[in-house]
């Protein structure tokens, strides 16, 4: 599994949404600009996260977009497979594929346990956690400079 450009800056996006105050609608220019990403590429993604429901946009002078929901119940596992689908280390454990292997293989199991772990991992981390962090960074790197 190898998270695309896309979602890493899908994730970028909704964590900067995640450090706005909740219902406070961000314009995608404002996020595009700092977090650095291509705005005409993030409106695309920006898409995806709104039709899974992570994000809510608005229309209008006024418009841009907000989370759905506080950023404490909203995983990073939901925004990954909000735009890449289901997250699978191998075809074998894709549950849409399947393998008619499976049953005798020595590898499965050893890989199913390194992907439950991994999900695991993306489920703990919410986006109120990472925004936290985020904010944490950004001010030791302010103290730095």
């Amino acid at each position: 599994m190898r998270l695309t450009r896309g979602t890493d800056y899908g994730i970028l996006g909704i964590v900067y949404l995640a450090m706005q105050p909740f219902d406070r609608v961000t314009l995608l220019h404002e996020i595009a600009e700092h977090q650095d990403v291509p705005e005409s590429y993030l409106a695309k993604i920006f898409q995806d996260l709104t039709k899974e429901g992570l994000v809510r946009s608005r229309r209008g002078a006024k418009g841009g977009f907000c989370l759905a929901r506080p950023a404490s119940e909203i995983t990073l596992r939901q925004v990954i497979e909000a735009l890449q689908g289901p997250i699978s280390l191998n075809r074998c454990l894709d549950i849409r594929e399947g393998c008619p292997l499976l049953e005798t293989c020595a590898i499965a199991p050893v890989l199913r346990e390194a992907q439950q772990q991994i999900l695991e991992t993306l489920d703990a981390a919410t986006l109120d956690v990472l925004a936290e962090q985020s904010r944490a960074l950004q001010a030791r790197r302010q103290e730095v400079a």
